[in-house]
């Protein structure tokens, strides 16, 4: 006979076993195979697209890089060709615990990312003005500057034609690196402290630009980008590297973790690196996010080192613990001394400073 003490014992230990069994904590980890399902339909490739347009009405494009100094070339057309990418990386959707409204998501990413469009649009402002120095530079009189500033822009378009001739080839490498030669020697901020000069052959051109954000789901590249505005940059001076866009719609978002992370947690990175489309060869028909994965091995107080392989374009993916919830913000990817990547060496933005930076949203 069972004493009643024993009995409630009895009942104690089969209620711990009937909750451990039939009600699993909400927290309690997940198989990656699982996670991944689910995760891939939420991050998403951000694509930067630029349009330029000079006050003579032509529009540009970037479309090549110069010889010397590798720096941007552009091409001028007199038709509105579109948005050209002139920048991509990785982002998802917050999942919105205090809803802001049924129609709107915001969309997290890189500070870096987004002001990709906005380089690209400054070094066309320093390419034009040189362009203008170099016409005059080359000019007999003042009545010749204009003509000499149309030939040029005839050599600058060999830049958008295919299998240039020889002849084509080094005038056009000629003229290109004479154009940034005279930014250095004149217009750059060494030669041009005060910006005078630069500004007197920068507003010649008035270059108007607009940038544009585009984000893909995964799926085919049929499949409409959703475009996006800028809620919220963070500042370049001292801020984190984070940006929010927002998108109309509603799309399931990735919840941040808010158990602190640990040294030697395994994780996941998640996003659109580069590399892999270099051994997909069907990568130009879908967008699909790759999965990386590692561990935490270091905790700093606003950034996570990881050393899941990270590399150009995971920028602004999501670092996922088991948890299936995210832990940072992928920011950063690690070079040596010499300038080649170590990609085993990531750091990114942890979870709190994300609450920290939109505490609205959360």
């Amino acid at each position: 006979m069972i004493s009643g003490r024993f009995k409630k014992l009895s009942l104690s230990l089969g209620l711990v076993a009937w909750l451990g069994q039939s009600h699993a904590p909400a927290y309690a980890a997940e198989s990656w195979e699982r996670l991944d399902k689910r995760l891939k339909t939420q991050v998403y490739q951000l694509n930067v697209g630029l349009k330029l347009k000079l006050k003579n009405g032509l529009w540009a494009q970037l479309a090549d890089l110069s010889p010397k100094y590798h720096y941007s070339v552009f091409g001028l057309t007199k038709e509105d060709r579109g948005y050209r990418v002139v920048g991509f990386g990785s982002c998802f959707p917050i999942a919105n615990l205090k809803e802001k409204g049924p129609t709107e998501t915001h969309i997290l990413t890189n500070r870096h990312v987004i002001e990709s469009g906005l380089d690209i649009a400054q070094e066309a402002q320093r390419f034009f003005a040189a362009m203008r120095l170099c016409a005059e530079q080359g000019a007999h009189g003042s009545e010749e500057v204009d003509s000499r500033y149309e030939q040029l822009v005839q050599i600058v378009n060999l830049s958008l034609k295919k299998d240039l001739n020889n002849e084509e080839r080094t005038i056009y490498g000629t003229t290109i690196d004479a154009i940034w030669d005279a930014y250095a020697s004149y217009l750059s901020p060494k030669a041009d402290p005060s910006r005078a000069l630069f500004g007197k052959y920068m507003a010649m051109d008035k270059l108007e630009s607009s940038v544009g954000y585009f984000v893909h789901q995964a799926g085919p590249v049929t499949q409409p980008a959703l475009e996006a505005k800028v809620y919220k940059t963070a500042k370049a001076d001292g801020g984190p590297d984070l940006a929010v866009l927002s998108v109309k719609g509603k799309y399931p978002g990735i919840e941040f973790d808010t158990v602190a992370p640990t040294e030697g947690q395994e994780v996941q990175v998640i996003g659109y690196p580069t590399a892999s489309e270099q051994i997909d060869v069907d990568a130009s028909k879908y967008y699909a996010p790759t999965f990386n994965t590692g561990r935490i091995s270091r905790v700093a107080p606003h950034i996570l080192q990881v050393d899941a392989p990270v590399t150009t374009g995971n920028s602004g993916g999501p670092v996922v613990g088991l948890r299936g919830k995210a832990l940072g913000v992928v920011a950063v990817r690690a070079v040596s001394i010499k300038g080649n990547e170590l990609p085993n060496f990531g750091g990114a933005v942890s979870a709190q400073t994300v609450r920290a930076f939109v505490p609205e949203l959360f």
